[in-house]
C-alpha cells in the first residue's frame, strides 16, 4: 500500500510544478466513464454513432474530462489536500485510442479572504492542462485547501 506524504501549504510556492501523467484511452474506459456518471449519450459507447457526427471515434465526457483533471491534483496533493473549486474549460475532443496527458503547476498561494466557505483556508490555485495526443483537450484553475503547519510555539 502506499503511504502518503502529508503536503502542507508552507512547502509550495508559486510555480511549482505538480507533475503529470499519461493514460492510454480505449473505448471500455470511455464508455465506462460515461456509464458511471449516468450519461447515455451514443457519442460516448457507439463508435458508429460518433462517426455519423464526423468524429473519428466516441469521445470522453465531460464529468470524465473534469474527473482526469481533479486525479492530478489529489495525487499531488494527498489525502489532506480538499478541493474546493473548479473551473473547466473544454478545448477539443479525447477520442478513444488518444494518449492523454495531463500536467500542472501552482499558479497561486494565498489564504482565503472572501466572505464564503474559502474564508480563512490555506489555499493554492493549480493550472491543470490535458492534451489528447498532443492536441489541446480541458483545461482548469483547480483550487485547493492544503493543511498548514502548527506553529508548536503557540501552544
Amino acid at each position: 500500500m502506499q503511504k502518503w506524504k502529508k503536503l502542507h501549504w508552507e512547502d509550495v510556492a508559486d510555480g511549482q510544478d505538480i507533475g503529470s501523467y499519461e493514460m492510454q484511452m480505449d473505448a471500455v474506459k470511455i464508455s465506462c466513464g460515461a456509464w458511471a456518471t449516468r450519461d447515455s449519450n451514443p457519442i460516448h459507447h457507439d463508435k458508429s454513432f460518433a462517426e455519423r457526427g464526423s468524429l473519428k471515434d466516441i469521445i470522453v465526457n465531460i464529468m470524465h474530462s473534469e474527473g482526469l483533471l481533479c486525479r492530478l491534483a489529489t495525487d499531488w496533493s494527498g489525502p489532506t489536500g480538499e478541493l474546493k473549486r473548479n473551473r473547466f474549460n473544454i478545448r477539443g475532443s479525447c477520442i478513444a485510442g488518444d494518449t492523454c496527458t495531463v500536467s500542472g503547476n501552482i499558479i497561486k498561494k494565498y489564504i482565503g479572504q472572501e466572505d464564503n466557505y474559502m474564508k480563512g483556508l490555506h489555499l493554492v490555485d493549480l493550472q491543470v492542462n490535458a492534451l489528447a495526443s498532443g492536441k489541446p483537450f480541458c483545461d482548469a484553475v483547480i483550487t485547493l485547501a492544503l493543511p498548514a503547519k502548527v506553529d508548536k510555539s503557540s501552544h
